[in-house]
């Protein structure tokens, strides 16, 4: 980013205005001014060139922002960026026809108008500098005393300096883009020619061609000339000179000194492409995680749950699928405040990602509540170790600004493919057994078991005749160790 890039802002609401100009300056812009009217928008802008404008389209006074950004650019070729409400297609194409660097409509986020600016500022620090190169090898390419072209790859004239005109009388209006080069030699020596510009263009390295031909003029006279030929490096274009050998070292020097600038302007461009690449990997980023704590968000766990569950499928193991929930978080956030009980969520993050191995996930799918996916189980025994390394974490303090918190978690578990095949049915299931936790007096966990599908617990055993829990003491008769069952009982 540019620190001391300055920018007008032409807003006509000034709460706009002020939320804007405060963004700005926090991104580390300087504020050339803030109008209201297009009228200011024009005078502000002639007096301070800010070097870039963010221009609404809708102000007051009697001209809109259209209107100002014309009258600006017409003397200026100051970047104008038009930050709008309006998408009707006519009011955009009448935006084009002052050649904004952006069209932002609103509402946008403002790290969209940041990467506009951004880019804006950068397009016009090169359009400017290709300007001033064009400039000076317009200077160059006029001031020499050879008879200078510009050839394009099919024999085309690009450019003819003032003394190729004295050479041939041709003015330039009646040759460039109109000519083929080969036309001012002789009709023998026309293949020759030819031949000589397409083993220019073709041929790598530093190749240059020259030899001795004949070429007449606009009257019909006729003269020697010596023709030099070359290709500019990493191009298609070709620079063609007639002169003596004494010229042509003055020529290598131009060509060398255009090639340099060209080579800077390469270099800017990967290192603008490189940026680009990484914001977007940073969107990508934003996209499957959560903003506060960097976990997985729901889109990329569930992406996780589909790839976990076609694993255990081929490979006939099991997958745990835990959802937990902070206890009494929010009185948290009410005696603490939001801001420490972000904080807390971050550290509760930190430490869920030590717990987990190489192929297991946690992620936060809103408020307080996490899922952790465990791939690869080999017994329900292994889960419950595994609930308790959990558990563990939360019977230490966290450290929340210099304060000892402490708080506990309810853990439901869900297990494939005992409980469900589907990430749906796992993780409502899993939702289940954590509020079964939560019910059971909180800071503990909770495998799904049968009765928790009754609306409650109290209908459950109305209707089966049983304890609710009858169904977890029957899942861990058939699958859980002695060791195991004993663990669960703790519970």
């Amino acid at each position: 980013m540019t620190t001391y890039s300055r920018i007008l802002l032409a807003e006509d609401e000034k709460i706009s205005a002020d939320y804007l100009k405060q963004a700005l300056v926090q991104m580390g812009y300087d504020i050339a001014g803030v109008v209201q009217t297009g009228e200011a928008a024009i005078q502000v802008a002639l007096e301070e060139k800010p070097d870039l404008i963010l221009m609404d389209i809708s102000l007051g006074g009697k001209i809109d922002g259209i209107t100002a950004a014309a009258t600006i650019r017409s003397q200026t070729d100051m970047p104008i960026i038009y930050l709008t409400a309006n998408t009707s297609d006519s009011v955009f194409d009448q935006a084009k026809c002052t050649d904004p660097y952006a069209y932002l409509v609103k509402p946008y986020e403002l790290y969209q108008l940041k990467h506009a600016i951004e880019l804006a500022l950068f397009k016009h620090r090169f359009e400017k500098k290709l300007k001033e190169s064009e400039i000076k090898y317009r200077t160059i390419f006029e001031a020499s005393d050879n008879a200078m072209l510009v050839i394009a790859p099919d024999g085309t004239i690009v450019m003819v300096n003032e003394e190729f005109e004295h050479m041939t009388g041709c003015p330039k209006t009646d040759v460039e883009h109109r000519k083929h080069w080969s036309e001012y030699f002789s009709e023998g020596e026309r293949n020759t020619i030819e031949e000589y510009l397409q083993q220019a263009l073709t041929e790598t390295g530093n190749i240059h061609r020259h030899f001795e031909a004949v070429l007449t003029d606009r009257s019909g006279n006729s003269r020697i000339v010596y023709v030099n030929i070359r290709k500019f490096p990493g191009t298609t274009t070709c620079i063609i000179s007639m002169s003596d050998i004494s010229e042509l070292k003055a020529a290598e020097h131009v060509i060398t000194s255009l090639n340099n600038e060209l080579n800077d302007t390469i270099k800017e461009l990967k290192h603008e492409i490189v940026r680009r690449e990484r914001v977007e990997r940073q969107l990508r980023h934003r996209a499957s995680h959560d903003p506060l704590t960097g976990l997985p968000n729901r889109v990329l766990l569930f992406d996780r749950l589909k790839q976990g569950l076609a694993f255990e499928a081929r490979n006939n193991k099991l997958l745990a699928v835990m959802i937990l929930d902070l206890d009494n978080f929010k009185s948290i956030n009410d005696t603490m405040g939001h801001l420490s009980g972000d904080l807390l969520l971050k550290n509760v993050a930190q430490e869920l990602q030590k717990c987990m191995r190489q192929y297991d996930t946690v992620g936060r799918i809103g408020g307080d509540e996490f899922v952790v996916v465990v791939n690869d189980v080999n017994s329900i025994q292994d889960i419950i170790t595994f609930a308790e390394k959990i558990k563990a974490v939360f019977q230490k303090p966290f450290n929340i600004v210099g304060q000892q918190t402490y708080i506990t978690t309810s853990i439901g578990v869900a297990v494939y493919p005992l409980h469900g095949s589907t990430i749906e049915t796992l993780l409502k299931k899993a939702d289940m057994a954590m509020y079964a936790a939560k019910r059971d007096g909180r800071n503990t966990f909770r495998f799904f078991y049968d009765a928790l599908d009754a609306k409650t617990d109290e209908q459950a055993v109305v209707k089966t005749g049983r304890r609710a829990t009858h169904g977890m003491d029957q899942f861990f008769r058939l699958f859980v160790t002695d060791k195991a069952n004993a663990t669960l009982k703790e519970h």
